[in-house]
Formats: structure tokens, C-alpha cells, sequence
């Protein structure tokens, strides 16, 4: 709201306008309070705001969390859901593909890659992979986050064998087979990060096309 004092003019003597300034110095003081109930310099916060309209929104300094504008909603962190999530009008669309097709120029003379570490979860949801040479391509898939999902697509015109199997833990498969199998341009396979109940994750088959197991 806009803030209105009485002017003080230049004739005006300083014993006679002392009310007049008292009076507006309080004016003062009482907005400044009352702004203060949202805003607090000290701790450059704000609270108990009942409605926030504004055309951008950025939450991060020097590294950039969030950034909203008017022609895009980037979130550039993890996002934690506890509750549904509702999609109204739009689709999902899945686009973390890794870069680099996991093949036998990759892995190089060893014809073995590994995906993810010992200590940090695999970083891509869609991994491409194929293999022009007549040896097998073995891939070791590291531990996931309870819930993360992996696709391996073979997506070249090859023949040659990649075998996708667990670097710690056995994926768990059907016949108790540890192995699966791509060799053909279009097979795909799908695997789930499931709790094992006690808190940490195997990797379950839960689909994929063309692919053999062993």
C-alpha cells in the first residue's frame, strides 16, 4: 500500500511542524513493521505471505536449483514426491538417454564396460548398446536407488553378443539366471531397482523384447 506523510513546506518553522514530524516518522516506523511481519532483512526471508504472483521465479545463487519463466519450468536438482503425481493434458516424456552407445569401440581391447560404481548409482535411465565384434561385450550393472528403472536398447545393425549383468549383486531373473542377453538391432530389455527387505535394491526384470536369458 502506498505510504502518504504530510509535507513539511520550507516556511513552515521546526518547533511548530515537531508534531507533524513525529507524526510522520510514525507513519513510517508502522509500515515498515507491518512489512516486516513478511519480510526479515537479517535473515533475508519471507513469511506468511497469503499470494505470490510474479513472471520468474530462480531459487539457487550460485548454482541454480530451480528457474522458472515465461517460457520455461526447469528443475535442475533431485525432485522427492511423498505424495501422487498427477498428469492432466500432457504426457510424460522420458529423454535421459546416455550420449555414448555402450559398444565394443567404447569398451575398447577389455570388451567389458562397467555402469555406474561402487559408489554412485547408473546415471542414465535409456542406455543404447550393440557390438560389431564376434567376442561378447559383457556390461556390469552396478547397485541402482530403490525405484530407479534402466533400459538397454540395441541399437545398431549388429549381430555381435552384449551379455548385461550385475557387477555386485546378481540381477534377479527368471530360472535363476543371472545374464541377459541382446544381439540384434530392436531388443530391449527392462530392469526395476526393488527393495530386497532390508533396505537395499536388486535389479528385477520386469520386460524388455527379443532379449535370452542365462
Amino acid at each position: 500500500m502506498a505510504i502518504s506523510v504530510t509535507e513539511i513546506l520550507g516556511t513552515d518553522s521546526l518547533s511548530g511542524s515537531r508534531l507533524v514530524i513525529n507524526d510522520n516518522f510514525n507513519i513510517l516506523a508502522s509500515e515498515i513493521n507491518a512489512m516486516e511481519v513478511y519480510f526479515n532483512p537479517t535473515s533475508g526471508t519471507l513469511n506468511n505471505l497469503n499470494d505470490v504472483k510474479t513472471e520468474s521465479l530462480r531459487v539457487g545463487l550460485s548454482t541454480v536449483l530451480l528457474d522458472i519463466n515465461a517460457s520455461t519450468f526447469d528443475i535442475l536438482t533431485n525432485v522427492e514426491s511423498t505424495g501422487n503425481i498427477t498428469l492432466t493434458g500432457a504426457g510424460l516424456f522420458r529423454n535421459d538417454v546416455d550420449p555414448q552407445t555402450l559398444n565394443d569401440t567404447f569398451a575398447g581391447p577389455s570388451l567389458t564396460i562397467s555402469v555406474g560404481t561402487s559408489t554412485a548409482i547408473p546415471p542414465y535411465t535409456i542406455e543404447r548398446v550393440g557390438n560389431s565384434s564376434t567376442s561378447t561385450l559383457t556390461i556390469n550393472l552396478n547397485d541402482g536407488a530403490i525405484g530407479q528403472e534402466i533400459f538397454f536398447v540395441y541399437s545398431e545393425a549388429q549381430t555381435g553378443v552384449v551379455n548385461i549383468t550385475g557387477e555386485i549383486n546378481d540381477l534377479i531373473l527368471p530360472g535363476g539366471d543371472t545374464t541377459v542377453s541382446l544381439d540384434a538391432k530392436g531388443e530391449s530389455v527392462h530392469l526395476l531397482c526393488v527393495d530386497n527387505g532390508t533396505g537395499n535394491g536388486d535389479w528385477y526384470l520386469v520386460g524388455g523384447s527379443g532379449y535370452t536369458t542365462s
